[in-house]
Formats: structure tokens, C-alpha cells, sequence
């Protein structure tokens, strides 16, 4: 049996743009499926001073979310970078708020503290890099697929970031969150399958196995993140890397009691002018019983073991490594040969990767770039672990211009 996953070539008209997101934030502004401030249509102080700012999402729990506010930034004077919009999801009579004041010291590109206030819908960090929003958006726009799991998330957030160079930041953050759980809304249109059901938006839970229930409370929590890129996507050659630490409960209150840790290194190589080899590890430890149910570790989908179901595998640790082998046929296309495996757990002993633990699969993909919209491409995974498992086609479009 097949499975498809389609991601339409439509993106790219719908698309203004899709900044990247920011390191270690659940946030629902890591890039909007439409996203445009005026300054990319008219001639407005080269995008600084003031400026409108429109971003659109579209999922199973906001149906048509729009957020409209405004944006302040002088980066020659060294004035706060500011944000406020306001957000209403057609699917719930709720209205949603974000503002953000950031202020630059010594230079404007390297050392600032800022705070968020906000009231929004939010997704887990790995939801974030598993698939991008506009991917996403499009699958439940059109046809009523999701890979995100949502929450409200009402509080604020202080943060301090220093960028040492391009490519090698530090972030250390403190966050103060009421969380609740968002039902789905099956009344949510779709273009097409409107007959099927939505998946299910799974509620908000605390504590891990026998001791899981469902919870909305208080999360309290500090975040360090490190991260290094000098990554040549043109070349395929360098590192990607970034370290998340979080700590929860004790000193700093609130309803959850946790620590985790987390490590992912991408090495890209160049090994002939048609060759490219790409690794990527993943390593992850937690303790503590009040955990929250969106910081435990999930494995399984299009972003990590490509055979498996999205989320099948849930633990309190995690190790993942794949391999790429790129071979570029012609100029537009390259084939690829993947090959992943990993494990979601949980239980007390914190290294436990004897390959008889480990799910596997293995699978060929073909990469275009296509004209104005970026790279499109389509991966067929299938797990080595199960005799009568399905093969999965996931057809992507990983850039958008």
C-alpha cells in the first residue's frame, strides 16, 4: 500500500515570503503561509520606520488565521525593533495578540534583550522543523492533512541573544506560559477531501506513561540555545548545529518539573562536482515526571524516519541519525539514497542504542528545481523493521522563493 503526502506547486504563488525561525521558540511566526509587509510592495524607507505587516495561516484548529499589526525598526540608531499584531482565527471566536519589543546594544547585529507578550496557538519546536508552515498550511488548505499538533499559549517571554558572528548566535530566554488545549474544528474547509474527518488535536497532557493525564496548567521554564551555521547550500559543504537546554519546576515554579537536553549536528560534504554526502545526528535526554506532553521527543514523518507515521515513536530520550547520498543527473535534477534510523523512549537508563532498539528505513528520493518556486521533492520510504509495512511517498517543496 501507498501513502501519498502532496504539497502542490501552488505554494509558490502563494507564498511573499517565509523567513526562517527562531531558535528554540514555539511560536506561530516562524514564517506565514502568506506573510508581506509594505515595504516589499512599495519604496518605504527601505524597510525601516513604521510599516504594516499581514500574516495568514490556515490549520484544523484557527481555521483562516490573520494576524494584521505593525513593525519598527531603525537599525542605524540603534532604536527597539518593535512587533504588535492582532489575530483572528475564523474557527474560534478567540482573538489572538503578539507584541515584541527588541532593543539592539552596542551594535545592531550583535548583542540585544528583548520581551514578547502574547496570546496565540503555538506548536512544538520539532513540529516546526519536521515541515514548514507554508508546507503545512497547504496540506490542510487543500487537502485536510496536518503535521502539527496546536496549544494556547498565553504569557510572556525575556529573552537575551548575542550574535558572535554570522551563523553563531546564543539565546537564553525565559518564558512564563499558560498553556490550554484547542479542539479540532471539523467545520474547517478544505478544497478538497471535505467529506473526511480532520485528524485529532491531541489535548494537553502532564506526566509520562501510567502517570499521564490531561492537563492545562503554568509552564515556567529557562531555554539556553547555541547555535552554528555555515552551511553552503549552494556548494553543499560545512555544518549545521544547535544545543537546547531547558529547565522547568524547582526554583521556578509553576505546574511542570522537567529538564531536557538536546543536541542535533548536519554535516554537508562535497565529494565530487555530481556527488554530495549529507549526515544529520540527533540526541536527545529528559528527566522528570511533570512533563509536558509537547516537550516530550517524537520520532516518525517527513522530517526524520520517513517510513513511519508522523509522531509514532514518544519518549522522555531520542537518538536519530540519517544519511543522504546526493548524485546530481543533470544540472535541475539529483537523485538520493537515504537511509534513517532512531528511537523514542522512555525508562531510566539514558543510553540504550543497540541496534536491536532501533527502527529503520530506507528509501530513494529525486529532487527539481523548479523554476520560481524552488526545490521540489519526492521521497519513497519504506521501514526494514516490518515485513508487511507500507511504502510511503512524501512529494515536498522544500524552498520557496
Amino acid at each position: 500500500m501507498l501513502r501519498f503526502t502532496v504539497i502542490p506547486l501552488i505554494a509558490a504563488l502563494l507564498a511573499f515570503t517565509a523567513p526562517p525561525p527562531a531558535a528554540g521558540e514555539e511560536s506561530s511566526d516562524d514564517g506565514a503561509f502568506i506573510s508581506a509587509t509594505a515595504s516589499e510592495f512599495l519604496e518605504l524607507n527601505d524597510g525601516e520606520g513604521f510599516q504594516p505587516k499581514v500574516d495568514v495561516y490556515y490549520n484544523r484548529v484557527d481555521g483562516l488565521l490573520s494576524y494584521m499589526g505593525i513593525e519598527y525598526e531603525r537599525r542605524a540608531s540603534m532604536h527597539p525593533r518593535l512587533v504588535a499584531s492582532r489575530g483572528w482565527p475564523s474557527a474560534r471566536a478567540d482573538n489572538y495578540y503578539f507584541i515584541s519589543v527588541e532593543q539592539p546594544l552596542f551594535s545592531s547585529d550583535s548583542f540585544s534583550l528583548g520581551v514578547s507578550f502574547y496570546d496565540r496557538s503555538a506548536w512544538s519546536r520539532e513540529d516546526m522543523e519536521m515541515i514548514t508552515t507554508i508546507e503545512n498550511n497547504l496540506l490542510a488548505f487543500f487537502f485536510r492533512q496536518e503535521f502539527r499538533n496546536y496549544f494556547q499559549r498565553e504569557g510572556f517571554t525575556i529573552f537575551a541573544e548575542h550574535e558572535f558572528a554570522p551563523g553563531k548566535s546564543i539565546r537564553v530566554e525565559y518564558a512564563n506560559d499558560e498553556l490550554s488545549s484547542l479542539e479540532t474544528r471539523q467545520h474547517v474547509w478544505s478544497a478538497f477531501r471535505s467529506d473526511a474527518d480532520w485528524s485529532d488535536n491531541p489535548p494537553l497532557e502532564r506526566g509520562v506513561l501510567d502517570g499521564r493525564e490531561e492537563y492545562e496548567g503554568v509552564l515556567k521554564n529557562f531555554t539556553g540555545t547555541i547555535m552554528y551555521d555555515n552551511h553552503d547550500p549552494i556548494e553543499n559543504t560545512g555544518w549545521k548545529a544547535v544545543l537546547l537546554a531547558e529547565y522547568a519546576g524547582g526554583m521556578t515554579g509553576g505546574d511542570y518539573d522537567y529538564r531536557k537536553t538536546f543536541l542535533e549536528t548536519h554535516r554537508y560534504l562535497r565529494l565530487s562536482p555530481t556527488q554530495t554526502l549529507n549526515l544529520r545526528v540527533s540526541w536527545g535526554l529528559a528527566n522528570g515526571t511533570d512533563f509536558p506532553s509537547h516537550k516530550l521527543f517524537h520520532l516518525g514523518g517527513m522530517g526524520n524516519l520517513r517510513g513511519y507515521d508522523y509522531n509514532e515513536f514518544e519518549g522522555k530520550h531520542l537518538f536519530f541519525a540519517s544519511v543522504e547520498y546526493g548524485v546530481h543527473m543533470i544540472e535541475d535534477l539529483e537523485i538520493i539514497y537515504f537511509a534513517d534510523a532512531g528511537r523514542a523512549w522512555f525508562g531510566t537508563a539514558p543510553v540504550e542504542y543497540s541496534s536491536d532498539e532501533m527502527n529503520y528505513d530506507v528509501g530513494i528520493g529525486v529532487r527539481l528545481d523548479a523554476p520560481g518556486a524552488g526545490d521540489m521533492r519526492i521521497d519513497v520510504a519504506r521501514p526494514t523493521t516490518t515485513e508487511d509495512a507500507d511504502i510511503r511517498v512524501i512529494l515536498r517543496l522544500e524552498t520557496v522563493f
